[in-house]
């Protein structure tokens, strides 16, 4: 309609307003996504395999007016998941409030009517309410990951099917609205079908041009250019610039007339020029895109700064080229930044070969794993044949050290502790190789972590090495336990009677080990006599007499009498120069007399022991009877 009414694209989008309110958007949002349902998959978590119970509830939508006739759309879920955990008796039960965010543009369509256009719903569309501290743990945070995925998938598959379903018929409120009897209605009063479907079909800000195009800049292009913050240029068919835009006019400080046409060549680096005048030239003769790099002078400091340029042909209909349309970019920065990223890994690189540790990366929420070279040859995988998951590492681990590498990282990724562990992993070969690792994650804005990092360090060798210094220690310490069981040997010379000999020089911790080794024999043989013989020792100082006398009061504490024998000359004036008192301690001259005195103490007659020995000594000595003699 025209003269003072309204064209087609222009009722389309009156009728949008007026047709798409706040409530229709929410009626609607609700008809196309009831997600109400219950879902079950598994999940493995640290190693252990769960099985997850989730049941679904949606809300109603809260919807509110955007920009560009958009609305925003929020619906709330209500979710209830149930984890049962192989090895744990009693499943646990999570309660978690999501909400999915979804942009919903309507847009008129042919036949007459509006389709609801539901933009991608993406993984930061579906929010999570912050839960308590308490519950800001390891295994929420891959809840929600789950929730997530499943979420995303029912609102894109739900969407996928409703594409039918998005389109709102708009041709009988209209009817109704103009007083209209649709079934009344003379078929010649329907408007022409051709102008129905071309309702809103031209897209918007189109420009159509009548005629031949022109190879100048329309009003249009150049507002659009000046717009922009890269370096906006359009050329003539034959190279020559036509148009440059406020951001190119700043950066070097020059005037349009100075840049149009070739001007922009005195901006190039000198030994630029050659590559990139051929470089243009071809693109001209040939047609094909322009793509290149070169340095530009910046006026602000007078450097030259890298730069990357593109352009692209426009033709009319016939083919032939009536504009180029290019943009150049300072890219300085980005390649300094990208210098420095090499250099970085250069070292990092060079660190990690250096130390000969390997490196591991875990993304948390998508449960993937990255492992450097030397983490890789560790266990002898090939990077192809490796997994890249948290489990096709877990399965390598030694049964025996699963639990400890467990309850390691929950603490970490739960309660923060420090990561660490020693633990045995499967080579390629079949056999196990000893590694120590740490690590650390790192946590969003909620506290749930996300991702960890951490080096591996292959101790095999190590521990071969302190497994064999552990059995030269153990055979050292029984060596030394055998010198120590000579150097105070233990006898038992008579029933109830033991004897220590004493050799050598006797220091203090020489005297401690007297004691420990008396003592355990006076308790293991119940003796009641301990003679302790000095006859081989030379010296002794205050401390180890003092050792002797307490030596002394322990035996009689377990119920047995001490006696000390065969002190020299020169030990007895070194006791008496020290001043000791000896008046309650037994003392006799060798360990015949100690041992006479026990047996006496004991009960047994020494004196008629010896006159039977000598009875028998002189029948020996007796001449042999007559009848014994040779003839």
């Amino acid at each position: 309609m025209k003269n003072g009414g309204f064209t087609l694209e222009e009722l389309g989008r009156n009728l949008v307003d007026l047709a798409m309110t706040e409530d229709v958007i929410r009626r609607r949002a609700t008809a196309l996504l009831p997600v109400a349902r219950r879902e079950e998959r598994e999940l493995k978590v640290l190693g252990k395999v769960s099985r997850l119970a989730m049941d679904f509830h949606a809300g109603d939508p809260a919807v509110t007016r955007g920009t560009s006739g958009a609305f925003d759309v929020a619906i709330p879920y209500a979710l209830t998941v149930r984890v049962e955990t192989e090895g744990e008796a009693e499943a646990t039960v999570h309660q978690l409030t999501a909400t999915v965010a979804l942009r919903i543009t309507p847009r008129p369509c042919a036949p007459l009517g509006i389709f609801l256009d539901i933009a991608e719903p993406a993984a930061d569309s579906v929010l999570f309410a912050d839960p308590p501290v308490s519950t800001r743990d390891y295994l929420r945070g891959r809840l929600e990951e789950e929730v997530r995925r499943e979420l995303l998938r029912l609102v894109r598959a739900r969407l996928a099917d409703s594409h039918a379903e998005r389109i709102v018929d708009l041709e009988g409120p209209l009817v109704r609205a103009l007083g209209l009897d649709l079934d009344a209605r003379d078929a010649r009063d329907a408007p022409p079908p051709s102008r129905l479907r071309g309702a809103g079909v031209q897209p918007s800000g189109a420009a159509v041009r009548r005629g031949a195009p022109s190879s100048e800049p329309d009003a249009q292009l150049r507002l659009f250019g000046n717009t922009m913050p890269i370096q906006v240029w359009t050329a003539r068919p034959d190279g020559q610039l036509n148009f440059v835009n406020k951001t190119v006019l700043d950066y070097f400080d020059r005037t349009e007339a100075q840049i149009l046409g070739e001007g922009w060549l005195a901006m190039l680096h000198p030994d630029d020029v050659p590559r990139t005048v051929a470089t243009w030239t071809r693109s001209l003769e040939t047609g094909q895109p322009y793509e290149t790099e070169f340095r530009l002078l910046r006026a602000s400091d007078q450097t030259y700064r890298e730069h990357v340029v593109s352009a692209l042909p426009q033709r009319d209909a016939a083919g032939n080229i009536v504009l180029w349309i290019g943009g150049t970019t300072d890219v300085a920065e980005l390649r300094r930044a990208e210098a420095a990223l090499r250099q970085s890994e250069a070292r990092y690189r060079l660190f990690a070969e250096a130390s000969n540790e390997g490196i591991w990366f875990w993304n948390i929420r998508e449960d993937t794993t990255e492992w450097s070279d030397r983490m890789l040859a560790i266990i002898g995988v090939r990077r192809e044949a490796w997994g890249g998951t948290f489990m096709s590492f877990f399965e390598r681990v030694h049964p025996d050290d699963r639990s400890a590498l467990q309850a390691a990282l929950k603490a970490h990724l739960e309660e923060r502790r420090p990561f660490e562990a020693e633990l045995r992993i499967q080579h390629e070969n079949g056999e196990y190789r000893a590694i120590f690792t740490r690590g650390m994650a790192e946590w969003d804005e909620r506290g749930v972590p996300f991702q960890m990092a951490g080096g591996a360090t292959d101790i095999t060798e190590q521990k071969r090495h302190q497994a064999m210094l552990q059995e030269r220690r153990e055979i050292i310490e029984r060596q030394q336990e055998a010198i120590r069981a000579l150097s105070t040997p233990i006898i038992e010379v008579w029933k109830g009677v033991l004897t220590m000999p004493v050799l050598g020089v006797l220091d203090e911790q020489r005297s401690q080990q007297m004691m420990e080794v008396l003592l355990e024999a006076v308790a293991r043989t119940r003796c009641r006599h301990a003679i302790i013989d000095l006859t081989g020792v030379s010296a002794l100082d205050a401390a180890t007499a003092d050792h002797v006398l307490q030596l002394i009061d322990a035996v009689a504490m377990l119920g047995a009498q001490g006696i000390v024998v065969g002190i020299r000359p020169e030990v007895a004036q070194t006791v008496v120069s020290l001043g000791l008192d000896l008046s309650n301690i037994k003392t006799l001259s060798n360990l015949r007399e100690g041992l006479r005195f026990a047996m006496q103490s004991s009960g047994v007659t020494v004196e008629r022991r010896r006159r039977r020995k000598a009875r028998r000594e002189d029948a020996d000595d007796a001449p042999a009877p007559l009848s014994e003699r040779g003839g």
